[in-house]
């Protein structure tokens, strides 16, 4: 299996449950890796490199710094899929903002591509700017923001995804609506066209 297959694989069973049946994911927007730096390291400080430093100096109350450790591992995998899992999906029928706050505290909001009324971007700081990551929004039409990705990266490329897949739904969606208008105009036509032959004049 290749990697690309595999990676939208386990892209589709981890979002699954925010998806309606037959949609698709289409671009996954994440928040910089960056975000996780100072978590990470505090991490690494208080659960693993401590207790392991504690363990060499008195292993035997092994069993403790084990558990200490434990809770590290445990810890960093929350970080990593909060991470992961705050996300702003763009699929084929509309865009989702994903939340995840624990193993049974998940959240989405969905915004249809017709409620979209534009985009935003703002870069703070020095690190956003050279490593161009920053505040993305998506406006909702009648005011007010939509949904919103914090530390997005390359919020300008999202942007474009944004606005691309916004452009070809909606023009998808003008082309159905104008097949089912004929599709009614015809079925009027003939329908008026049978009562029209069914009509008897008497003298």
């Amino acid at each position: 299996m290749k990697l690309k297959e595999f990676q939208k694989r386990v892209t589709y069973y981890l979002f699954g449950p925010h998806l309606e049946k037959e949609e698709q994911i289409l671009h996954v927007a994440h928040r910089h890796h960056f975000v996780m730096i100072k978590g990470g390291v505090k991490i690494a400080v208080l659960h693993f490199f401590i207790p392991i430093f504690l363990w060499y100096v008195f292993p035997e109350i092994w069993f403790v710094f084990l558990v200490w450790i434990s809770y590290g591992f445990i810890a960093m995998n929350i970080m990593i899929f909060r991470w992961y899992f705050d996300a702003i999906l763009v699929t084929n029928m509309s865009l989702i903002d994903v939340c995840w706050n624990g193993p049974f505290d998940r959240n989405s909001v969905r915004l249809e591509y017709a409620m979209v009324e534009g985009t935003s971007y703002a870069f703070k700081g020095v690190m956003q700017t050279l490593f161009n990551y920053g505040m993305m929004q998506v406006n909702r039409q009648g005011g007010g923001v939509g949904i919103e990705l914090k530390d997005a990266i390359n919020p300008a490329k999202v942007e474009s995804v944004i606005m691309s897949y916004q452009e070809k739904y909606l023009s998808d969606k003008n082309m159905e609506d104008i097949g089912s208008l004929k599709g009614l105009l015809t079925e009027l036509i003939r329908k008026h066209a049978k009562e029209a032959k069914e009509i008897k004049v008497d003298f």
